[in-house]
């Protein structure tokens, strides 16, 4: 508590900054969190005035999560919702919305439809892009806009919040496209990994600025969700999610109870396998807490291995302590790493017992960073050439 204090005193002195967000995720209660929600929690309690503009929906949303677009439209349709203090989030919801699709064909195709969506913002956005003094636009479906606020807002600082590589997300092509093009403008360009920063097209002032946790919330002592004496195991998020590896884990140890959160599942599910489906990050914690172990379930390639130093759950799950299941193209470098065969493991148990004996260690969370001082450095990085 007293480390949080000393950050924002040391915040006091610094100005304070007008910011836009641009971003395919939405600020509601009781979804997942993802880096960009902590990043601007922390920059409005830092004292920074702070609108969340959530692009990315349409009334075509309904079609593939109702439950979602509901939210949206009764807090935040096309307005601005207060959410906490200097903190205001919005969705821009049209009739329709461009979007990339797993079908090729129709990603080839959408590009024109990509540029007209880009092209237009309702008057509540507008009217926070022109007063910005820093927008930040995320990697996806936000890069359409970059045109549109620099047209709206020509001195503001633009920041490229790169997390994830475009092709390995699956966008469409247009937008691979118009990172291409318009990396070089961006003012800034900040990667949670170093080898992301190497795979991006060439021209942008790349920072590297590593993940962090929310470690009031972590430190915070709260019951276990667990049966007592059980043995329990959890996975967090849906990015590349391995179902084939999980079941075949939870086939291989029928006395340990796998708990998936974020990640939808396909046919049959295996008694000691619960979907959790997606919830609160608050609500996720103690599972983490008090895990026997977590798990990384990536179905990557060699290109995706970047993962392993931009993965929010590595540092989420090293930093309560626990051991760590993950596939072996994933270059780990804390020793609670177990890896496992990708394609062709032969011996799932003997890992699953070697997750079991690790015991936990505070030297898993070494020089992880603090949500605080992400956001701190990340802002700095923004303003630091002018």
């Amino acid at each position: 508590m007293a480390n949080r204090e000393v950050e924002l005193a040391t915040n006091a002195a610094e100005p304070r900054r007008k910011i836009v967000i641009l971003t395919s995720h939405a600020f509601l209660r009781g979804y997942r969190k993802a880096s960009v929600h902590f990043i601007a929690s922390r920059w409005a309690e830092q004292g920074h005035e702070v609108h969340f503009l959530t692009i990315g929906h349409s009334w075509l949303t309904l079609l593939k999560d109702r439950q979602r677009f509901r939210a949206l439209f009764q807090e935040q349709a096309n307005r601005f919702q207060t959410v906490a203090a200097n903190l205001r989030a919005g969705a821009y919801l049209p009739p329709l919305h461009a979007f990339s699709s797993s079908n090729r064909f129709l990603n080839a195709t959408n590009a024109g439809f990509f540029r007209l969506y880009g092209s237009y913002l309702p008057n509540f956005a507008r009217n926070a892009v022109a007063d910005a003094d820093l927008i930040l636009i995320e990697s996806g479906s936000a890069l359409a806009f970059f045109d549109k606020v620099k047209k709206l807002n020509s001195k503001a600082r633009t920041l490229y919040f790169c997390r994830d590589l475009l092709k390995t997300i699956g966008t469409a092509r247009v937008l691979q496209d118009i990172e291409a093009r318009r990396i070089g403008r961006f003012d800034i360009v900040c990667v949670p990994s170093e080898k992301l920063g190497a795979m991006l097209p060439p021209g942008g002032r790349v920072r590297v600025i590593p993940q962090g946790v929310d470690a009031t919330l972590f430190d915070r002592e709260q019951p276990s969700p667990y049966l007592p004496a059980s043995r329990n195991a959890v996975s967090i998020g849906n990015m590349l999610f391995d179902q084939t590896s999980v079941a075949a884990m939870a086939a291989a140890a029928p006395d340990v109870n796998f708990h998936i959160f974020g990640a939808a599942w396909s046919g049959w599910v295996l008694p000691n396998i619960t979907i959790h489906g997606e919830r609160d990050f608050e609500g996720i914690v103690p599972y983490l807490q008090h895990a026997d172990f977590g798990i990384a379930p990536y179905r990557l390639t060699t290109d995706e291995v970047y993962l392993a130093e931009s993965s929010l759950k590595l540092a989420q799950y090293s930093y309560c302590g626990l051991p760590i299941l993950l596939p072996d193209l994933v270059s780990f470098a804390r020793a609670n790493g177990i890896a496992y065969r990708l394609e062709g493991e032969a011996d799932w148990r003997a890992k699953i017992d070697a997750a079991l004996r690790m015991r936990r260690s505070a030297a898993f969370r070494e020089g992880i960073m603090t949500w605080e001082q992400v956001a701190q450095q990340t802002l700095a990085a923004a303003f630091e050439t002018m």
